[in-house]
């Protein structure tokens, strides 16, 4: 029998390697992401005189940090979630997690800024919540139901 596609491109495991981010400030991106998600530092690289990258990891996903001192700021970061979904592309990163609720309580401690509350959606089969990173990201938490 031969492989479908996907697991022809994919292999048995498709499993995300990086999310890459623009961000205003390498060292607080550096600082939001591993104080408020655990997140450990592993590279950090100046590629050119005007290009810092740095690479935190957890249990082999990587965020790739991206600083290029002429970037400009999304206008619709920090934005309510719908307005951010207004412009198409890639608008958010969903971290699938055991449990919301739980999830969303250790991260309402560490002090992060949310988006929306947790929230079931049958139709889609899954309970979520957002929150927003430093820059004004959108991150949702997300588990199947």
């Amino acid at each position: 029998m031969d492989a479908s596609l996907a697991e022809q491109i994919f292999g048995s495991v498709a499993k995300p390697l990086h999310l890459g981010i623009s961000v205003t400030n390498l060292e607080t991106s550096i600082g939001w992401y591993s104080q408020y998600l655990g997140f450990t530092l592993s590279k950090r690289v100046n590629l050119q005189e005007n290009l810092r990258v740095a690479i935190l990891e957890y249990q082999g996903f990587g965020v790739e940090l991206i600083e290029l001192k002429e970037s400009e700021k999304n206008a619709l970061a920090g934005k309510e979630i719908l307005t951010q979904h207004s412009t198409q592309g890639i608008v958010h990163f969903a971290f699938e997690v055991a449990n919301v609720d739980a999830t969303a309580s250790v991260l309402r401690e560490t002090g992060v800024t949310f988006a929306c509350e947790p929230t079931s959606l049958p139709e889609l089969g899954v309970r979520y919540f957002h929150i927003y990173d430093c820059d004004g990201n959108l991150l949702e938490f997300g588990q199947r139901i």
